[in-house]
């Protein structure tokens, strides 16, 4: 594959992803607080993004964290039923399940369409984590785990290494690409142990979680020809 395609997949993926805008002024503490009871389905990141309406995931987190203080919750699990309380909020629960738009069975009273099949099979998850973005949402072009610090990320399936750089929005960011002219992406919290044309075989270790901070994330795409798809596709069935 030519050098200049290469980049621009990395430039893509530095440009495309989430923008951290400035730091959302949240209401003061003299605002109301609500409760919120669980839903199936819900997790903090939706719930946060509902009750302060965060543009972007740097917001959200901020978000969420207030909610696990003002809970006293020692990490990020919500169980159906659960009654949380959010403070600094004029919102009121809705009457709906805070899902993300990808859940909803019509739009538009259109069909939706059929799932199309993936190019390769056999995928396996590139860390074990808590999904807290889902592809789409946010106009996140993958999905984002939250991680444990010191945890080990694999590669997806056999490939070799095509990129290891540091992008504006994700720092160290590694691209793999497969047969088929498929690619994943690892990025975020990541300390990349392998090379630019390394083969990797899969499930091979390809970096560590980077330690130091209670939570971390990892940031994963699949491409076809560049273009981001749905992991959902490729990966074994997990809970959301």
């Amino acid at each position: 594959m030519k050098k200049i395609e290469i980049l621009l997949i990395a430039f893509l993926i530095s440009g495309c992803t989430i923008t951290i805008g400035p730091k959302k002024k949240y209401p003061s503490k003299k605002r109301n607080y609500t409760y919120h009871i669980v839903r199936k389905g819900e997790n903090l990141f939706r719930i946060s993004k509902y009750y302060y309406d965060g543009k972007t995931v740097e917001e959200i987190k901020r978000g969420i964290e207030r909610i696990r203080k003002a809970n006293k919750m020692k990490d990020y699990n919500i169980k159906v039923g659960q009654k949380l309380l959010i403070p600094y909020t004029s919102k009121h629960q809705p009457p709906y399940p805070l899902l993300p738009p990808a859940s909803d069975e019509k739009v538009n009273d259109k069909k939706i369409p059929v799932k199309k099949e993936p190019i390769i099979k056999d995928f396996i998850w590139p860390a074990d984590g808590k999904i807290i973005c889902d592809f789409g949402e946010l106009g996140n072009k993958g999905i984002d785990l939250l991680v444990k610090p010191g945890s080990e990320v694999y590669a997806v399936m056999d490939g070799e290494v095509v990129c290891v750089a540091f992008t504006q929005k994700y720092g160290e960011t590694l691209i793999i690409k497969h047969k088929n002219n498929i690619f994943t992406v690892y990025a975020h919290d990541i300390n990349i142990n392998v090379k630019e044309g390394e083969k990797v075989k899969k499930g091979q270790i390809v970096g560590k979680i980077k330690r130091g901070r209670k939570k971390r994330y990892l940031h994963f795409e699949i491409r076809e020809s560049g273009e981001p798809v749905d992991p959902f596709y490729y990966l074994p069935k997990k809970e959301k």
